[in-house]
């Protein structure tokens, strides 16, 4: 793990302009996390059922899986620094509607603004994807991507757990308000980048819509290990949404405290865990997409089947870890064997099925939990198809040669 660090401090040394990115990624996320405890707070506190919590997470993910094509397309064809910052700046005046709602408790409006903004959100963070490999060389892309991973994962941890208290102590509103004023400041820092043009290519992108963002399936299908880190990001990311519900459903009644306290501290223990995951050595779990997710898997098994805080509080680190292992080496290997002038595409192609999933799977938990009351049972049902869809996937992968794709970076 010495030898992540040292690579790590080497980038934010030597890559000014990545360290900006990184900064403006740093600045948005904390703000993020804030707003993060104090909506799923309002949903608990307001709805009637787990299909309103589970609805938060639809909120924070639908808008991106619909607005792929859009995003993809927006990344490939216009200046990247450029499109971030227009993105924050929405995202900032969004959250401000989002602060109006919560204080008149239109819940209704609330959930539209955040829809709005997570679609904004979503066209920043394909832009930003696609824009990491023109900061750095491409043996500096998995330290890229785990600085990324590691900032997420302390930015949530601290984000949460603050959020927890200014929402337990002063209320969602104001939480929700320090939100806004991230973003602001985070297209302050994205403006001092250079401009991040996308590369040429003879795939250049036409007009926003499927057909052009199937390019990127196109691609990809012929290389098998290409496509199974394109999906990597899915079998976890369902099983993830439905231990996410049952998770917000359990935080109050497993720990002693206020709910907004307990929901805090729980998202902050899967945060910590995705933070260490991609800086786990590579003679443990091999640096390669899919590989990591079975930590995730186990990890989430323990939080739904025992009540015990000795068991599940640990499972939490684990759960994280797993996910934050995935989304690196993934991501990584995403930018490492696609061509620049497509990444755009396929990283919202990657984010597409990504958001899809959770967003398709948190409605269905919401739905069993209500119809069983049997808050695990979404989960279980997740995580199955999680760790159904990663078999498969697996399959896929080792049909692919360990170099298949590298000849092309850089086409």
């Amino acid at each position: 793990m010495s030898a992540d660090r040292g690579a790590l401090g080497r980038l934010i040394r030597t890559r000014p302009d990545f360290r900006r990115l990184w900064y403006s990624n740093m600045i948005s996320l904390v703000g993020d996390w804030l707003s993060y405890v104090a909506v799923s707070l309002v949903a608990v506190d307001k709805g009637e059922s787990a299909v309103s919590v589970g609805m938060v997470l639809v909120a924070h993910t639908l808008p991106m899986a619909l607005l792929g094509p859009l995003a993809g397309t927006l990344a490939d064809r216009f200046d990247r620094r450029r499109l971030m910052i227009g993105a924050q700046i929405g995202a900032s005046l969004l959250t401000l509607a989002m602060c109006a709602a919560v204080a008149a408790e239109a819940i209704l409006f609330m959930q539209l603004f955040l829809l709005l903004r997570v679609g904004l959100s979503g066209i920043a963070l394909t832009a930003r994807m696609a824009a990491v490999p023109q900061l750095v060389e491409p043996d500096e892309l998995h330290p890229a991507n785990a600085l990324m991973g590691l900032t997420w994962s302390v930015m949530f941890t601290a984000g949460v757990a603050l959020g927890g208290v200014i929402a337990a102590w002063f209320g969602p509103v104001e939480a929700i308000m320090v939100d806004a004023g991230t973003f602001l400041l985070s297209a302050v820092v994205i403006a001092r980048l250079p401009a991040l043009p996308p590369p040429p290519s003879d795939e250049a992108p036409s007009r926003p819509g499927l057909r052009d963002i199937l390019v990127g399936w196109t691609y990809a299908r012929p290389r098998p290990r290409l496509f199974a880190a394109l999906l990597a990001k899915t079998p976890p990311s369902v099983a993830n949404a439905a231990g996410w519900v049952t998770l917000n459903l359990v935080a109050g009644p497993r720990m002693a405290g206020p709910t907004a306290m307990a929901l805090g501290v729980m998202h902050a223990l899967r945060a910590i865990g995705t933070g260490v995951g991609p800086l786990l050595p590579a003679r443990w779990i091999p640096r390669e997409a899919n590989l990591g997710t079975p930590l995730a898997f186990v990890g989430l098994a323990l939080f739904l089947a025992f009540d015990s805080p000795w068991v599940f509080l640990p499972a939490l680190v684990l759960w994280g870890m797993g996910s934050g292992h995935n989304w690196v080496t993934s991501t990584a290997e995403l930018q490492a064997r696609t061509p620049g002038g497509i990444l755009g595409r396929m990283s919202a192609l990657s984010l597409m099925t990504l958001q899809g999933g959770q967003a398709a799977m948190a409605l269905a938990a919401g739905l069993l939990i209500d119809l069983t009351d049997d808050a695990a049972l979404g989960g279980w049902v997740g995580l199955g198809l999680g760790v159904a869809a990663w078999a498969v996937l697996m399959v896929i992968r080792r049909q692919g040669s360990p170099l298949e794709g590298e000849t092309e970076v850089g086409a």
